[in-house]
């Protein structure tokens, strides 16, 4: 499989098969490393998600860049635009030694597995192995375009038969991480308030008690510890789990096939400003 089969199979996914549920999963991503003191304290240093009146715009920035290589062919300049700008902007906290590549690696492997994750538990119907293929194909290569060294893995010096064989390797290694990494901080738990009230942006503040016993509902308790969240009630996590598997019976058996026209996430280039535009948001409008 080619970089290029990999994207178009997985921007289908992104796009019309589970546009909702991906979108969350690689929101949920990001969350994820804020379970790590090392990138919860670099993102608190830089103030960029864990102060109120940057959070909103960094997220926005963060989130434009990936939809940029997930919705624009791997060869195209503005995917390519996209990893340049990512890697300019990583690189001087590279050179410090406030980036490490385990770093890097872990973050990686969160876009790369949270998606499929979240599909296989929550949608109604689970990835086939060609599209679990073009997730791994997909994804090292954007590691390999971010000069992410893959030694820490069983098979970096004699190579991998095909994007499932790495997408295993790495889960196992992005476990292990985990569990010696993935641990209690202050850090952790103040970067994680600043991007839980991104979540919850859109609800009244006397319902943002309830909405984070939700997105609490949703977590392992591995997370849940390292930023520091109360278990979420039991009915919390009961009415979570419903929700999803209403919603899984009505996409499997009532739903139709969504229309191609509703692919595009962004506009072409204006012609007199020479800007895109985003056409939905997540909290804030920048």
């Amino acid at each position: 499989m080619t970089n290029d089969h990999a994207y178009e199979i997985q921007r289908d996914i992104f796009q019309l098969e589970f546009p909702y549920t991906a979108a969350k999963a690689l929101g949920y991503a990001l969350f994820r490393t804020y379970g790590i003191p090392s990138i919860s304290k670099l993102l608190a240093q830089t103030r960029q998600l864990s102060d109120p009146a940057n959070a909103g715009k960094r997220s926005a920035d963060t989130g434009v860049l990936i939809l940029e290589f997930l919705t624009s062919p791997p060869s195209s300049e503005r995917a390519n635009a996209a990893i340049a700008r990512m890697n300019w902007q990583h690189s001087n906290y590279q050179k410090a030694g406030k980036i490490s590549n385990d770093d890097l690696l872990y973050t990686l492997s969160l876009f790369a597995l949270e998606p499929r994750k979240w599909i296989q538990r929550y949608e109604w119907r689970s990835l086939n192995e060609m599209e679990q293929c073009a997730f791994g194909v997909f994804w090292k290569s954007i590691g390999d375009a971010m000069k992410i060294s893959y030694d820490g893995l069983p098979s970096a010096r004699i190579g991998w038969k095909d994007g499932i064989h790495w997408l295993h390797e790495v889960e196992v290694w992005a476990e292990a991480y985990e569990k010696i990494n993935m641990v209690p901080d202050l850090m952790n738990h103040k970067t994680a308030n600043e991007t839980t009230a991104l979540f919850l942006y859109g609800l009244p503040t006397f319902m943002h008690k309830v909405g984070k016993q939700f997105v609490t509902a949703i977590m392992d308790d591995r997370l849940r510890e390292a930023i520091m969240y109360p278990r979420s009630p039991w009915y919390s996590v009961a009415i979570v789990q419903a929700a999803f598997a209403c919603r899984k019976l009505f996409l499997c058996y009532i739903a139709l096939p969504r229309f191609t026209r509703l692919r595009t996430l962004s506009e072409d280039k204006d012609s007199k400003t020479g800007r895109y535009h985003m056409e939905v948001y997540n909290s804030e409008p920048w």
